[in-house]
């Protein structure tokens, strides 16, 4: 059951880091526009991120699985077993969570927590 458990943990926390870390390279390569006609733009675009995400993502995925599956079983071992393993994973989870709302809504979380426990 830990097992199953863990690999679900390490595989969210991948799939959302290289996501959020490719999500980088796409704005960057979309908002560099060129003076080009909007058609051959979009091809060129889509070839270029192909070309980019596909290595970024073979190479990303396994890296980020390493040492989310390092951190976890620190975690575990620092806290037992299962407690270790929810502590770490609500940690990086957390992390994740603030990255991803300021990057969608521009929302800073610590801020808004400031905020709303010293109102």
């Amino acid at each position: 059951m830990y097992k199953k458990i863990f690999n679900i943990m390490v595989l969210m926390i991948s799939v959302l880091t290289v996501n959020l870390l490719t999500g980088y390279i796409t704005d960057y390569i979309v908002h560099y526009k060129l003076d080009l006609n909007p058609f051959k733009y979009t091809a060129i675009a889509m070839l270029v991120l192909v070309f980019i995400l596909v290595p970024a993502y073979s190479y990303l995925g396994g890296q980020v699985e390493l040492l989310v599956a390092r951190v976890l079983v620190k975690g575990s071992n620092r806290f037992g077993k299962i407690m270790g393993l929810l502590f770490s994973f609500a940690l990086i989870f957390s992390a994740l969570y603030a990255i991803y709302l300021h990057q969608l809504f521009h929302i800073s979380l610590p801020a808004y927590l400031r905020e709303l426990l010293f109102k």
